[in-house]
């Protein structure tokens, strides 16, 4: 069940995220909740929330550790 609020926002903030919420196609709340889970999720890490590092990352490629160590010991690796 959802919990009105009141608050105050910055207008062209708001703006912003009414623009969002118009071209996705969604409701200005839906906006401001997802903003406000990551937010919260940023600042409370994964472990704290129960979500492992592998899950909150889906998406990512596999790779086998010794193609990451081989990767890790080249030399140029950290050169820019």
């Amino acid at each position: 069940m959802r919990q009105k609020i009141g608050t105050a926002i910055n207008p062209r903030l708001l703006y912003k995220a009414k623009l969002v919420a118009k071209s996705e196609k969604k409701h200005l709340n839906d906006i401001i909740e997802e903003a406000l889970e990551q937010y919260l999720f940023k600042k409370k890490g994964t472990r704290e929330r129960g979500v492992s590092a592998v899950q909150a990352t889906k998406g990512s490629l596999p790779a086998q550790a010794e193609v990451v160590k081989k990767i890790l010991e080249e030399e140029d690796f950290f050169e820019v």
